[in-house]
């Protein structure tokens, strides 16, 4: 359940609370259109959204960014329709994510999956917080976690414990 943690974890990187992870690297979102409410501080991209911060590429419809009041720093993060998550670590999709950097919270919504080698978990809603809390809900459908065991070097199966 860590690994698939750590695929979530890596939208913590479109938050400029944890750029620091590797703040070298540029955030780059792309976009057929660009709306700016400098009112409810909130950045629309519609349209073909790709967002990148190194290896890591997050695809959807839309993507939202809200800011705080000051318009400074990042209170949600929300990707709607057809998203898309590919990281060297594994993927993931679902309907809508919605990140919130000040609970450390990322949330997949609408046949959400998340994939790691074989390895696969499916629900409904799956939530994930940065310190290793991993909460997977079926509303329509069952949970259903696929967990293939690890391999040693020599091609043999681990030990049971």
């Amino acid at each position: 359940m860590r690994y698939f943690l750590s695929l979530i974890l890596v939208l913590i990187l479109l938050s400029q609370g944890y750029s620091a992870v590797n703040n070298s690297l540029p955030i780059v979102i792309e976009s057929q259109k660009l709306v700016y409410d400098n009112r409810e501080k909130v950045a629309h991209y519609i349209g073909s959204v790709i967002a990148q911060h190194g290896r890591t590429v997050i695809t959807g419809d839309e993507l939202l960014v809200y800011f705080d009041r000051t318009g400074k720093h990042v209170r949600k993060i929300r990707v709607k329709g057809n998203v898309h998550i590919k990281d060297p670590r594994g993927e993931g999709w679902c309907k809508e994510l919605i990140y919130y950097p000040f609970e450390e919270k990322v949330v997949l919504i609408g046949n959400a999956r998340l994939k790691q080698g074989k390895n696969l978990l499916v629900g409904d809603r799956i939530v994930a917080y940065r310190d290793g809390r991993v909460s997977v809900e079926g509303v329509k459908e069952k949970v259903k976690s696929v967990i293939y065991p690890e391999e040693n070097k020599g091609g043999k199966r681990g030990k049971r414990p």
